[in-house]
Parts: C-alpha cells; sequence; structure tokens
C-alpha cells in the first residue's frame, strides 16, 4: 500500500466524515422518493398492477447489477464509480418528475436500480481505507447510524415538500440533494484501484464475482435480512390481527435501538473479534422473534423490537466488517457486493415465504417463529466456518 493510501490513524478523520456525509444525503434523497413512488403513480392514473411493477422494478435491477458491482467496483476507478453513481441517482430521481409515461418511468426505475446497487457497494468498499485498521467494524456502525438517519428523515421530508409544491418539487428537491453528495464526492481523495496487467484486465472469473473467502459471512446475512424482510412485510397486518391498529411505534423504536446499540457497541467485534457479536447478536434475533410468536399486547411488541433490533446492531456490522477484511484491499468491491447479494435474496425472498405461512395456517406469529430456524442455522454455518478457519491455520 502506498503512502497515499495508508490507514489514517483516528476514526473521524476528514474523508471518512464526508463520505458519511456524502451517504446521508444520498439516503434522504432516496427515501423521500422510495417511500411515495406508489402514492405518485397511482396520482397520475396509473393501475395498481402497473404501479406495483415499476416500484419493484428498482429492487429486481438492483438484484440484477448487484453481482456485477463487485469486479467492477474492482477494476475501475473507485471514487469515479462512486461520483457516477451518485449523479446517476440524481438524474433519475428528476426524471420521475418530468415524464408519465408508463414505458419511460420504468425505464428510469430500473436505472436508478442499478446505480443504486453500485453506489453501495462501493461505498462498503471504501469504508475499511478511510478508517484505522483495528477500528472497521466501528467505522461500519457510525456510518450505519447516519444512513439510517437519512433514511429516518426522508419520508417525512418528501411529505412536506409534496404538500408544499406537489411531487415535482419532491423530486426536483431529492435530485439536487443527490446531486450536491455528487459534488461533495468529487473532493474526496482517490482510493485504492486493483494493479492489475492491462492485458486480459477485462477476463472474467467466477470469483471476480463473488468472493469466495466470504461466502459464509453471506449466508449468515441471508438469514439476518430474511428476518428483516418478514418484520417489515408482515408486522402491521400482524398487529391488525392482534388489535393494534396503528403500530408504526415498533419500527421508531427499533429505529432508536440500532442507532443506540452501533453507537455503544460499534467496537466491540473489533476488540473481541466477530464471534463476540455475532452469536449475542443472532441469539438476541431469535429470542425477539419467539417474543412475537406469542406477542398478544402492545408491550409485547414493544419488548420484541427491543431484543430482535439489539441482535442485529450486533450482528450485522460484525458481518459487514468481516466481509471487507476478508479479502485483499483490491478485492474489497467483490467481497462487498457478495455481501449485498445475500442481503437482497433474503429480503426479497421472505416476504413470500412469510405470506405463504400465513396463508397456510393463519398464524402470523407462527412465520415469525419458523423463522428463528434460518437465524439458528446462520450461526451454525459461521461456528462451521470458524472451525475450519482455526484449523487450516494449525496445519
Amino acid at each position: 500500500m502506498s503512502s497515499e493510501h495508508k490507514n489514517p490513524g483516528r476514526l473521524l478523520n476528514g474523508q471518512y466524515v464526508l463520505l458519511t456525509f456524502v451517504n446521508f444525503l444520498v439516503s434522504v434523497s432516496y427515501s423521500m422518493v422510495s417511500t411515495i413512488m406508489a402514492r405518485y403513480l397511482g396520482s397520475i392514473g396509473l393501475a395498481i398492477a402497473l404501479s406495483g411493477a415499476i416500484t419493484g422494478a428498482f429492487s429486481i435491477a438492483s438484484m440484477v447489477a448487484r453481482p456485477f458491482t463487485g469486479v467492477i467496483n474492482d477494476r475501475c476507478d473507485r471514487k469515479l464509480l462512486l461520483i457516477a453513481a451518485t449523479a446517476g441517482m440524481a438524474g433519475c430521481t428528476i426524471l420521475y418528475g418530468i415524464s408519465e409515461s408508463y414505458g419511460v418511468l420504468l425505464a428510469v426505475r430500473l436505472l436508478h436500480g442499478m446505480f443504486f446497487a453500485f453506489s453501495s457497494t462501493v461505498n462498503m468498499a471504501v469504508i475499511p481505507e478511510l478508517v484505522p485498521e483495528n477500528r472497521v467494524t466501528e467505522g461500519i456502525s457510525y456510518y450505519g447510524v447516519v444512513q439510517s438517519l437519512g433514511v429516518a428523515a426522508g419520508p417525512s421530508v418528501g411529505l412536506w415538500l409534496i404538500n408544499l409544491g406537489g411531487y415535482r418539487v419532491n423530486f426536483t428537491v431529492s435530485g439536487a440533494l443527490a446531486l450536491v453528495a455528487a459534488a461533495l464526492a468529487m473532493t474526496l481523495r482517490p482510493f485504492q484501484r486493483q494493479q492489475t496487467p492491462a492485458a486480459g484486465r477485462w477476463h472474467l472469473r467466477l470469483t471476480d464475482i463473488i468472493a469466495v473467502e466470504c461466502l459464509a459471512y453471506a449466508l449468515v446475512d441471508v438469514a439476518i435480512a430474511m428476518a428483516n424482510g418478514l418484520e417489515n412485510s408482515l408486522l402491521t397486518l400482524y398487529g391488525a390481527q392482534q388489535g393494534i391498529a396503528n403500530i408504526g411505534w415498533y419500527f421508531t423504536i427499533s429505529a432508536v435501538v440500532l442507532c443506540v446499540t452501533r453507537l455503544l457497541f460499534g467496537r466491540l467485534a473489533d476488540r473481541r473479534g466477530v464471534a463476540f457479536s455475532l452469536y449475542p447478536g443472532l441469539a438476541l434475533m431469535i429470542a425477539g422473534f419467539l417474543i412475537l410468536w406469542r406477542a398478544s399486547a402492545p408491550w409485547m411488541f414493544a419488548a420484541a423490537s427491543v431484543v430482535k433490533t439489539l441482535g442485529v446492531g450486533l450482528a450485522r456490522p460484525a458481518i459487514q466488517a468481516a466481509c471487507v477484511k476478508a479479502v485483499p484491499a483490491a478485492r474489497r468491491g467483490s467481497a462487498s457486493s457478495t455481501y449485498y447479494i445475500g442481503s437482497d435474496i433474503g429480503q426479497g425472498t421472505s416476504p413470500a415465504i412469510g405470506g405463504r405461512i400465513v396463508d397456510l395456517t393463519g398464524n402470523y406469529g407462527l412465520a415469525f417463529a419458523l423463522f428463528t430456524l434460518p437465524l439458528a442455522l446462520g450461526a451454525a454455518i459461521f461456528a462451521w466456518y470458524e472451525r475450519r478457519v482455526r484449523k487450516g491455520r494449525r496445519a
């Protein structure tokens, strides 16, 4: 590593803070749009089915692009890639308010999802070089807190702007925030690049797309993401079934607990190892879902929110940091995309699986109980992988 790219001596250095603020602006911009997209499409006269197709196109495009974001990340200038992805999201956001054509909106939504995939991958890949080597998990935790604050603030800002001047004002301001983020990203110093000979530079192997060293970690995050996806898709319906009409406070509690947990315990995995955070984290998530299994009163839902989110706050930053630390700096893009592929799979499949369980049994609580099994399996996979690594070191 050249002197230009030596890790800094302190966590809250200028480059890390700037990247975190760039991501905050992107998060606000993203959530200003994502939470009102279906409502906007309905307002311009599109049928519910067409609105659903356009809204869902974002996630589909992100999942399709994700396997290729890592290799492109590792073989291109990461700073330019970050600027281009951020500017691309800004352009897409502004375009939403210009056209009311189904075909155009679908194409823009697909592009937006692709740019988002590149943006999230490059951000995760560059954090380790902007923070001290022994504080990567802590850096990822604080980064996640600021991102969560942006996602939490965006919907309120967006709705306020819509009430003030309509959807076009919301899209314009959202796009402007992303453009400001792209401009700020230009002031970042260059990131590390893979030193690959020009000949055969674009020769593609499976290991360029999937970082094998991170597969065990990605599989654990499939389980965590499945739990989050199930919670997001079924919790409101479950609360209504139990006679709790407005259970939005569950997610408010979760957001507060997540921020506090990441602030207080972000450095735990750096100091004591991944397992020290991961096993308790998964155990708390399982306990939270078991509470939901039998939840019948608001206090039980509140307790489940606290316990489950404590687990997420402990486990997820440790897994994210383990992924990017498991590979050389030049392959962090592949490691980041491998992690996000697992996250996308878990988040995308669990609503359908959970919904099917409810359709067959009529029991929302049972769905939460059954989804403790992937979390337990994730712990077993991690234990197996850790034993294998230790045996390899002794050999």
